[in-house]
């Protein structure tokens, strides 16, 4: 390690002099910009212009044959693309790819976000990244995520109350975006993991990236539980989605208080205050057993219902949405711990 004295330079401006060999190997001219990081640990990171994010291009090629179960493609991919691959090449070892490997790879493409397929022959696909990892913060995929999943409870609501299967199947579409989102935030943690320039300009912190996955994961499994209840009514033919609009009040309040609690949930992420979350965290356990009440009432209101279909997707909506409440507990429980992470005096009044 090379040490070098502080100068003072002018009246309050102290200055270090860059090793001549690094400027002459980055090519540093006299006038250009360089990037300074301070990382957490308080060390200084000086990067040469064009250089701040400059990896190299990960790549990999799979050899397929057609005996293969068709959804170890779509795996493959979706784990090459979280893991940060730029470029994959597919090739069929049976010089010809049947329909179901072909679907899958055309399917799993679609779900990523900046994945696109450039070439594609018989026995050749070719898919690559057009993905800046610097447009897309942790702090705005969070927001993303969570304002796609109040979105999908707005729909559920809209879709017991008109009867509709459109706004049901709107539901379930939404919950594709936030899976997409979900893979997004995935491989923006994974790289930030090895590319700490990266972390440090999507908003990454180093003590944060296991709360991150966490936090991310909660929000696609809530997701899944609401997409399940609209799926689950979506089983009932339309004249019995009819009967289930008579218990759309009692459902309405559970999920206009479902959203408020989700919202209240991912704003106490930003903010520092102990009190507050600890707060939020008591909503969501009040809500929890506001749920578990309500399960009891629908099996007194619902006891005259003698189509067994309609009663199982009421009773089912009511424990999707308990479900999607329970998976919000962890990212309240991740907020207050993050609120004591540069504490130096802890005061409760």
């Amino acid at each position: 390690m090379e040490v070098r004295r502080v100068q003072k330079f002018g009246k309050s401006t102290l200055m270090v002099s860059l090793p001549a060999e690094w400027v002459k190997e980055v090519g540093l001219s006299p006038g250009e910009s360089v990037y300074l990081e301070v990382d957490e640990d308080g060390s200084l990171k000086v990067y040469p212009p064009n250089m701040k994010l400059q990896n190299a291009t990960k790549e990999v090629k799979v050899l397929l044959s057609n005996n293969i179960m068709p959804e170890i493609v779509t795996r493959i991919i979706y784990g090459l693309y979280i893991l940060g691959f730029d470029k994959i090449e597919i090739e069929s070892k049976d010089k010809l790819f049947n329909e179901d490997i072909l679907r899958k790879v055309k399917e799993a493409v679609r779900s990523l976000i900046g994945y696109e397929i450039t070439v594609q022959n018989v026995d050749y696909i070719q898919i690559q990244s057009f993905l800046d990892p610097t447009k897309y913060t942790m702090t705005s995929l969070l927001n993303r995520l969570i304002n796609n999943l109040k979105q999908m409870l707005h729909y559920l609501s809209l879709g017991i109350k008109e009867g509709s299967r459109t706004f049901l199947q709107e539901t379930i579409e939404l919950e594709k975006e936030v899976d997409r989102l979900y893979y997004l935030a995935l491989r923006q943690l994974i790289l930030s993991q090895s590319n700490r320039s990266l972390a440090y300009m999507i908003g990454v912190k180093r003590i944060q990236l296991i709360g991150n996955r966490i936090l991310i994961k909660a929000i696609e499994e809530s997701a899944d539980e609401i997409s399940e209840a609209a799926t689950d009514l979506l089983t009932l033919t339309p004249q019995e989605l009819e009967e289930v609009k008579n218990y759309w009040n009692n459902m309405f309040d559970l999920i206009e208080q479902s959203t408020a609690i989700i919202d209240h949930t991912i704003k106490v992420l930003a903010k520092e205050d102990a009190k507050l979350i600890n707060e939020t965290m008591e909503e969501l356990r009040t809500l929890r057993r506001v749920l578990i009440s309500e399960a009891t009432n629908i099996e007194n209101s619902t006891s005259n219902i003698k189509n067994y279909r309609i009663l199982i997707a009421i009773r089912t909506v009511n424990l999707r949405l308990y479900n999607a409440i329970r998976r919000m507990e962890p990212i309240v429980e991740i907020a207050f711990n993050r609120s004591l992470e540069n504490t130096k005096e802890i005061v409760i009044d």
